[in-house]
């Protein structure tokens, strides 16, 4: 019995070690929820967060911490390891290479209002939702120049908007 109140402390303390909140970016108006992805045989969920200027993904692990961020804001893309600290420029993590997927996370993060009826042959939008008069994207497929492909598939998507007050 000690034993296994003692594995269960032990997993705890390994579990919030790597636990972060997640915060959405910081903007006039942001498009947050959360995704599964698909890339290379591997499975990932999180959260997302949006705006014209920022781009927030955390990929969460089976306890809903979140592990990894993706970033992205103005001209800069980088990877975030939230067990470590440590910040990647590129964006290679444990054998899954992201890098080339860099101008399709700036483009996505630019013109996510406008997927729905821009071509991009680099960006495939499989089905779109229609949220508070939007026209907001719910799966997407990336395709690098190797023709490997990243789905995401976007759920409980909201459009948060920041009102002043005067």
């Amino acid at each position: 019995m000690r034993l296994k109140i003692l594995f269960a402390a032990f997993l705890a303390a390994v579990s919030l070690s790597s636990c972060t909140t997640f915060k959405a970016v910081k903007s006039n108006e942001s498009i947050n929820g959360t995704f599964r992805a698909f890339y290379n045989k591997n499975e990932f969920d999180g959260f997302f967060s949006i705006s014209k200027n920022s781009l927030r993904l955390d990929v969460v692990n089976t306890f809903g911490f979140s592990i990894y961020g993706v970033y992205a804001q103005d001209n800069t893309v980088f990877l975030k390891n939230y067990q470590t600290g440590k910040v990647y420029k590129k964006l290679n993590v444990n054998g899954n290479d992201l890098s080339q997927y860099k101008p399709m996370i700036l483009y996505t993060m630019r013109h996510f209002t406008e997927l729905c009826s821009n071509d991009n042959p680099e960006i495939m939008v499989l089905s779109c939702k229609n949220i508070d008069g939007k026209k907001i994207p719910s799966s997407i497929i990336f395709e690098d120049r190797q023709q490997r492909r990243l789905r995401m598939n976007l759920k409980n998507i909201k459009i948060k908007s920041l009102r002043s007050v005067k």
